[in-house]
């Protein structure tokens, strides 16, 4: 998105468009790219396992729908988006900041039948968690991380987009 922007001049609808993604969700991610380079801080990126740990953690928060936990595991400016291609009820705009992303998966969460599996996968080079029910995926949870939190949520709930993974092994 940043160098569609800055070095092609596309707007964010064109971007939008090309990405597949919504306007907002490409403004987003152009100001969090700006953001990150204006600053020069290098991120930190945890091993795969301390991310399966973080991942597992944050599953289970949700799950009993702890606020406390859930907000220990959040970085500060993160941001949850959704897509489920109105199949699901998911956020339709991107929820952001510690306590708002908490609130949204707590309460949301609450929904989610308890015999849902869940798997661990590498998602676009990060840890995601993939729900499935009898073998079809339902949601792929992707998330991103800033050195010990989770600093972004994608969530893919459009089974239009999910067709890669069926046949994920469960845990």
């Amino acid at each position: 998105m940043f160098v569609l922007r800055e070095a092609f001049g596309y707007g964010h609808r064109e971007i939008a468009e090309v990405v597949e993604l919504s306007e907002t969700n490409c403004r987003q991610l152009y100001r969090r790219a700006a953001q990150h380079l204006a600053t020069r801080k290098p991120r930190f990126q945890p091993s795969r396992e301390d991310r399966e740990r973080l991942a597992a953690r944050f599953l289970a928060a949700a799950r009993t729908g702890d606020l406390r936990s859930l907000e220990e595991l959040l970085a500060d400016d993160i941001t949850s988006c959704a897509d489920s291609g109105g199949h699901l009820p998911t956020a339709r705009r991107p929820v952001t900041g510690r306590a708002e992303v908490a609130r949204y998966f707590a309460g949301s969460w609450r929904k989610v039948p308890a015999d849902l599996a869940f798997a661990f996968a590498e998602v676009n080079g990060t840890t995601a968690l993939v729900a499935t029910a009898d073998g079809t995926p339902l949601a792929v949870v992707a998330l991103e991380f800033d050195g010990h939190r989770i600093a972004g949520v994608r969530i893919v709930a459009n089974p239009a987009k999910l067709s890669h993974f069926r046949g994920l092994p469960s845990p």
